[in-house]
């Protein structure tokens, strides 16, 4: 057999003590390593660019947070606003409906006292119109239109007019009766109302502010958030 065919022949197989063939590898030492550098560089150049989005994440976390306080500082400062602004408005409804009463007190004590004073006159003006008859009884030869007929006639006249207007004044103060009555109505409907919002607002205030101690039945109650303020911690 020609030696160069030999020398090829060994390049490409060699033969173990037990007569195995294998293949010969083509990768050199510095081919070798290159593999592992590559995939350490691969690796820190991975890390770099997953600190740097941590960072980012974490300083779009604080932002959000920051941002998130100061949305929740303005909803406490608002509620605490309306809360204000609804217990100054129910004291003063409070306060209406209280004045409202004590009018329409009076004006129950002045109906009575005028239908006590219309009772008196009509009962007078009875007595003035007996007189008026009575004077009819004179002898004819007596009959004369003298002073005490014109006064009689004068005081007739005048307590009926006396009447009417007093009428007039129980029709006027039962008019107002009757609007200040609707009107109570409608200042304690909206003093209820007030009071109703003012528990809902001042509830929803101890929910929301940030430390606040809350009730028994505030933690009994309280619903599972619509979504988790917490930021996450990135992977």
């Amino acid at each position: 057999m020609p030696r160069g065919n030999q020398a090829q022949d060994f390049d490409a197989i060699s033969l173990d003590p037990r007569g195995m063939h294998h293949m010969q590898s083509h990768r050199f030492p510095k081919q070798w390593a290159q593999n592992s550098y590559n995939y350490l560089q691969a690796a820190r150049r991975q890390c770099r660019n997953a600190f740097v989005l941590r960072s980012a994440i974490g300083d779009d976390c604080r932002a959000m947070d920051k941002k998130r306080a100061n949305q929740s500082s303005a909803v406490n400062y608002a509620l605490r606003e309306r809360v204000a602004e609804t217990e100054n408005l129910y004291r003063s409804l409070r306060s209406s409906v209280v004045a409202t009463s004590r009018e329409l007190q009076e004006l129950a004590l002045a109906r009575e006292q005028l239908l006590r004073t219309v009772h008196d006159n009509k009962a007078r003006k009875r007595v003035t119109e007996e007189c008026l008859m009575n004077r009819t009884q004179r002898p004819h030869r007596e009959m004369l239109r003298d002073t005490a007929e014109v006064m009689l006639e004068h005081e007739l006249t005048k307590l009926h007019e006396t009447i009417n207007s007093q009428r007039m004044s129980i029709r006027d103060i039962e008019a107002r009766m009757a609007k200040l009555q609707k009107l109570k109505k409608s200042l304690e409907a909206d003093m209820l109302d007030k009071r109703q919002a003012l528990d809902v607002d001042a509830y929803t205030l101890n929910m929301h502010a940030p430390g606040a101690k809350r009730s028994h039945s505030a933690r009994h109650h309280r619903k599972r958030p619509a979504y988790d303020h917490t930021p996450t911690t990135p992977r």
